[in-house]
């Protein structure tokens, strides 16, 4: 079975239970959320999976202690395990003002789940018309809601009520478009 579905609404979590279920999925990568802070992004670090290192940007390896961590912060994501990878040339980098702002060194925190997302991320890459399929199937029904019936937002507030009413527009959506195409 293959999976397709926009940005912002999965886990590294469950793009590895689909992999675990035989589902492949097609979901648009997130972009690491960096503060913009003229750091050198996560995306400027190369990861090696033969030796487990990341290469920074200076040609130094970062490499963890294979202990797991877990990370136990708030949100959807959490909590989760992951290695922190950090190098000890930080301390004498000529590159050091461009890439942290830490006392001691750059961390590098790669998640348990960080396979599944990379390999997700390749599919994408490599079969960027399949993905558009996404576009064709799902963003025509909201161009026409909004352009067509003013659909721009919600009369009622609390999720419950708003699945309500985002349901009864759909509804009619639908039953529009059968009797367009019965008739």
């Amino acid at each position: 079975m293959h999976v397709l579905a926009d940005k912002g609404y999965h886990t590294g979590e469950e793009l590895y239970i689909c992999k675990e279920n035989g589902i492949t999925t097609f979901v648009s990568p997130k972009e690491p959320s960096t503060p913009e802070n003229n750091l050198y992004s996560v995306t400027s670090f190369i990861y090696n999976t033969a030796l487990d290192v990341y290469t920074c940007p200076a040609g130094e390896k970062l490499s963890s202690n294979q202990k797991w961590l877990k990370h136990s912060g708030k949100g959807k994501n959490s909590p989760f395990h992951f290695k922190r990878y950090t190098t000890s040339a930080c301390k004498k980098c000529t590159l050091r003002a461009q890439c942290t702002k830490s006392k001691n060194a750059r961390a590098i925190d790669r998640s348990e789940y960080a396979n599944s997302i990379e390999e997700n991320k390749q599919r994408i890459l490599s079969d960027p018309d399949y993905y558009k399929l996404r576009q064709q199937i799902t963003e025509h029904q909201f161009g026409t809601l909004k352009r067509q019936r003013g659909f721009t937002y919600t009369l009622v507030k609390g999720k419950e009520k708003v699945l309500g009413e985002v349901g009864l527009v759909f509804i009619g959506y639908n039953l529009s478009r059968c009797t367009s195409i019965l008739k």
